[in-house]
């Protein structure tokens, strides 16, 4: 019995390690691999998208106008995102990013209103709600629902800044979303910025 009882035992250690030296090798490669980029001819078609800007309008049958109700769901089709959207009041100067949720900095804009409006999520811990966040092209869209209305917005910038870089954050003068995690993933030494300007509207 107890060389049964020890002949487990070192198949635990075994297995043990063996799931120690599996993380531990896909945790050098994840964090290894580089904070995607796009190319000059993506950036170019980023640029053309950014120039054909539309202004959202009223819909028929809507007391609100638009920039009047916050973002309750963010989907974005291209990376099968679908994640609530919690409201992040900035505390002391801070915007903590919202857990297994994406959080809007609710000094920023509502979708619709004219400006500059942020959201936020983390992208290796919990919920990894924009770990795909990179992989977005130009022209791909981000939906965000109100409780009456879908906003649809056309992605047309993504760059990589300095966590202290807050230029992100600065105002337009058209309807803009602001989309901000970590980069690389797990070495969350930069942040990567993917911005999108309003295309259309709907009632939902």
């Amino acid at each position: 019995m107890h060389k049964l009882i020890s002949a487990a035992g070192a198949l635990l250690v075994i297995a043990g390690v063996t799931i120690l030296g599996i993380v531990g090798y896909s945790y050098v490669h994840s964090a290894a691999a580089p904070t995607p980029a796009w190319s000059a001819s993506e950036k170019q078609a980023g640029q053309q998208i950014a120039q054909r800007v539309s202004i959202p309008k009223r819909l028929s049958g809507q007391t609100l106008a638009p920039g009047n109700d916050p973002a309750l769901r963010i989907v974005i089709p291209a990376i099968d995102l679908d994640a609530p959207v919690v409201q992040t009041p900035p505390i002391n100067g801070v915007w903590d990013v919202a857990d297994w949720a994406v959080g809007h900095l609710s000094t920023t804009p509502n979708p619709g209103a004219p400006g500059n409006a942020a959201y936020s999520a983390h992208d290796d811990i919990k919920g990894e709600v924009f770990k795909r966040l990179g992989e977005l092209k130009p022209g791909d869209t981000i939906e965000l629902y109100t409780r009456n209305a879908e906003y649809t917005y056309v992605v047309s910038n993504q760059q990589t800044v300095d966590p202290s870089d807050i230029a992100v954050l600065n105002p337009t003068k058209n309807s803009t979303v602001t989309l901000i995690s970590c980069a690389p993933y797990w070495v969350d030494t930069e942040r990567l910025i993917v911005q999108a300007v309003f295309k259309s509207v709907r009632s939902v």
